[in-house]
């Protein structure tokens, strides 16, 4: 009978471990199915067009001179401008980036980031908020804004545009241990999510700013859609019940 017990255990240990191992295997293969999509340098944001427009080159160039430039204290070159006006007033967008090198791939890659969002008070400009940020150089390869997950709509429908800017970076395995920045805007208030790519489950972490709770439910379901977005393009990959976990208003996502 002992015989017999032990007969059991041990073919009950086996097939835990082979389930255990084929559900790895499982999980690693899904990872790898998923096609990773480049993220598109340089794109248009998307944007409510009844409201926000995109400066051509030659208004961009005409508006924002070399010397003011200067004056509003950009120092990286300028390849993106975004017009606005919404019951609150007119405001401007401006995107920077630094090149930093050209690898062996001939892929571009930079260093350093810099948005100015500005105010257009008496046919001036007031600065309303800045974005900046640069690669860390032991472990980054290059650093972008990601503007096909960016937003310029009225996300709660109260006449007000509810900028969100993503920005990310990438390391020499590119996506898979890069990190991410959600930042989004209402009113006068502003909240940050900072995520961390890793290719361990442990490495994943999520900070989110508590105040993002008490933004408009419109706003965080576009935040959620989008992080949604770039799972599914292979450009984010966070804890377990991450969704589940916002929904009960977690400030950090990751797995214990």
């Amino acid at each position: 009978m002992n015989r017999f017990l032990l007969f059991i255990i041990l073919i009950s240990f086996f097939s835990c471990g082979k389930q255990t191992k084929e559900s790895k295997e499982y999980s690693k293969n899904q990872a790898e199915n998923i096609k990773v999509l480049p993220i598109q340098k340089h794109a248009s944001i998307p944007m409510d067009t009844t409201l926000a427009r995109k400066l051509s080159k030659k208004e961009m160039n005409t508006i924002f001179s070399n010397r003011r430039q200067i004056q509003l204290g950009v120092s990286n070159p300028l390849y993106q401008a975004y017009n606005y006006k919404d019951s609150s007033g007119e405001y401007y967008l401006l995107l920077t980036d630094h090149k930093n090198v050209v690898n062996e791939e001939k892929d571009t890659l930079y260093d350093n980031i810099y948005a100015l969002n500005l105010r257009v008070e008496k046919n001036q400009f007031k600065k309303r908020s800045t974005i900046k940020d640069e690669i860390d150089q032991e472990w980054e390869a290059s650093i972008g804004f990601w503007n096909q997950y960016s937003q310029l709509s009225d996300l709660d429908g109260d006449g007000e545009i509810d900028p969100i800017i993503i920005y990310g970076t990438t390391t020499h395995s590119m996506y898979e241990d890069g990190r991410l920045k959600i930042v989004a805007y209402y009113k006068k208030s502003r909240v940050t999510i900072k995520h961390q790519n890793s290719e361990i489950p442990d490495g994943r972490l999520t900070k989110i700013n508590k105040k993002l709770y008490t933004f408009p439910v419109q706003i965080q379901e576009a935040v959620i859609e989008k992080m949604k977005l770039m799972t599914k393009n292979g450009h984010a990959v966070f804890a377990e019940d991450w969704e589940k976990n916002i929904k009960n208003k977690a400030t950090r996502l990751e797995n214990k």
